[in-house]
């Protein structure tokens, strides 16, 4: 089966531009564009797309407050956002919001196709662009005091599990590497999630990324 597409965006044409894109690799299908935020959401609940595109400054209602409507909606669909915007803050808060993927505008052409088949599959995609900035922002604000950060909280078992969770492995994968249980990576996935104060794998990844464990 092909990968089911939303496109959301507020300009038809980038919206037919990245139809273009897509529809010139095999594997994919274009099942909806929408125009506003609001439009995205309600077609997403309506189409069930493996993943959304959407484009972070929307009409009625932005791409972050989407990304989180969508989800909500839909929970089977992977968001991927498209910015402008080299900002952590804005990464930051549409991870937050329930985004897998974020990338650049001016990059999509090399990255869009990449980007979804990695986010398609429970993955997560950030333009190396973004990668970058993110671990720059957390390398100027990271304290001489490495105990003050969390990821110092971690056991040494724990932090294998971090980091093999970030590189898209999942529990079973983790397991069998391990050769342990799945209920115990499930435990200490749990205490990761906890002692760092994450509250999603993607929240997890970010981290991750910012402390140049994976790209």
């Amino acid at each position: 089966m092909p990968v089911r597409i939303l496109l959301a965006d507020d300009h038809a044409i980038l919206r037919q531009g990245l139809r273009r894109i897509l529809e010139s690799y095999p594997g994919f299908a274009v099942v909806a564009e929408a125009g506003t935020g609001l439009e995205a959401v309600r077609l997403a609940e309506q189409e069930r797309p493996d993943v959304a595109v959407v484009d972070i400054a929307m009409k009625e209602l932005n791409g972050v407050e989407a990304t989180a409507q969508i989800r909500k909606a839909s929970p089977s669909t992977a968001v991927l956002i498209l910015s402008m915007h080299r900002d952590e803050s804005y990464v930051i808060r549409s991870v937050r919001a329930g985004a897998s993927g974020y990338i650049l505008k001016d990059s999509v052409e090399d990255e869009l196709i990449q980007a979804i088949h990695a986010v398609q599959k429970k993955g997560h995609f950030f333009s190396p662009a973004i990668a970058a900035l993110v671990r720059e922002g957390c390398s100027r604000a990271r304290k001489p005091d490495a105990a003050a950060d969390r990821y110092e909280l971690l056991t040494r078992t724990e932090k294998v599990v971090y980091q093999m969770i970030a590189e898209g492995n999942s529990n079973k994968e983790i397991g069998a590497r391990l050769n342990t249980s799945v209920h115990t990576v499930e435990t200490h996935r749990a205490h990761i999630m906890e002692k760092m104060a994450l509250h999603s794998v993607t929240e997890l990844v970010l981290s991750a990324v910012r402390r140049g464990l994976v790209r």
